[in-house]
Order: structure tokens, then C-alpha cells, then sequence
């Protein structure tokens, strides 16, 4: 019940997004690659592959800044032996402050970005084991990157993509102290404009 009132919650802040200026509003689908591993602040496990979809926008406040917020599943975990990983399932919800580089109008526009990274665990797996019970349902990260948009075409379609690093500021382990997420993610979207 939980995780469902908590993606409830979710979807009902990205629409409330809907009713801002929608002349500044983009959304749309993307989809990456998370390069994911534990840590305990010192040290790291070894990375792992994991998918990273779902929907991306964007508000612009102004010429040089925005909010951008995604909805996003993300694969998680770290790699534990051979062919053996821990793949932790999440439902994130990363809420950005972006700064836009160049003027407005221009097809190629660089961004900087921070924000927090909220996350609802769907469930977790150690091989074919269900483990979902051994770590924490909600976790928050930080998170901060660079990326571009690049418009498409002139109706206000843009290519989005996006280098973020994301740290975990709560510890997820149930039974060992000081497990963190820690992953680099890589992503492609398309945004498009939503207009009245």
C-alpha cells in the first residue's frame, strides 16, 4: 500500500507540473544506462549495468534556468561474484535545478544541474533470491550532472541527453551499517512542448 500511495504521490506532482505555464513545459520518454555499485563511503563494490526509463521534463523558469523532474525506473544494485548480482528495483523521482548555457533560441543549449533524487524500492533480488526484505523502501541520493538539449525541430521537439552522478545519502542495508547507492547514469530522451 506504501509504494503505491508513493507513486501516487509522484504522479500527482508531475501533473501538477502539467498546470504550470505550459509554454515552458517539455515532456517526454528516456531511457540510459546506470553504472551502479554500492559503497560505504570509503570504499566501492563492483559496478554493474542497469536499465534507466521513463519520463523526463522540464519547466523553464527563465532564459538561463528550469526545473527538471523524471519519473524513472531504475536498476540498481552491484555486481557480487560471477555471473551473481544484487539488483535493486527502484521508482525514482529525481527533482533538478537546471542552469542553461547560450541564449534562448539557440538549438544547442549546454546545462549544468543538481537536486535530490527520492526513491521507492519495487524489490530487490541476489541472484534468483527475493532479498527485498534485507534493505530499506525508500531511499534519497544527490545528485548532479551536465547534458545538452538540442532542438529537433522548430515545434518545440528536443533531444535530451544527460552524464549525472548519483549518491545515496541513506543507508539501505537493514543489516549491515553503511551501505550507500552510488551510480553514474547515461541517457538519451526526446522532449516535446507542451503547448495550449
Amino acid at each position: 500500500m506504501k509504494k503505491l500511495s508513493f507513486a501516487l504521490c509522484m504522479a500527482c506532482f508531475l501533473a501538477f507540473g502539467l498546470n504550470l505555464n505550459a509554454q515552458n513545459l517539455s515532456l517526454g520518454p528516456r531511457v540510459g544506462v546506470n553504472f551502479a555499485s554500492l559503497t560505504d563511503g570509503s570504499t566501492s563494490t563492483k559496478s554493474k549495468l542497469g536499465l534507466v526509463a521513463g519520463i523526463t521534463s522540464t519547466y523553464s523558469i527563465n532564459e538561463k534556468s528550469g526545473v527538471g523532474v523524471d519519473l524513472l525506473y531504475s536498476v540498481e544494485g552491484t555486481e557480487i561474484g560471477t555471473n551473481v548480482d544484487l539488483n535493486l528495483n527502484y521508482l525514482r523521482l529525481p527533482i533538478m535545478y537546471q542552469y542553461f548555457f547560450g541564449q534562448l533560441g539557440e538549438n544547442f543549449r549546454p546545462k549544468a544541474y543538481i537536486g535530490a533524487v527520492p526513491g521507492l524500492l519495487l524489490n530487490a533480488e541476489r541472484g534468483s533470491t527475493e532479498v527485498t526484505d534485507n534493505y530499506k523502501e525508500f531511499d534519497i541520493a544527490a545528485t548532479g550532472g551536465l547534458g545538452f538539449h538540442y532542438r529537433l525541430s522548430s515545434k518545440g521537439v528536443w533531444l535530451n541527453a544527460d552524464a549525472r552522478y548519483i549518491r545515496g545519502l541513506i543507508d539501505i542495508d537493514e543489516g549491515a551499517p553503511e551501505t550507500y547507492n552510488q551510480n553514474w547514469q547515461v541517457s538519451l530522451g526526446v522532449s516535446f512542448g507542451i503547448a495550449r
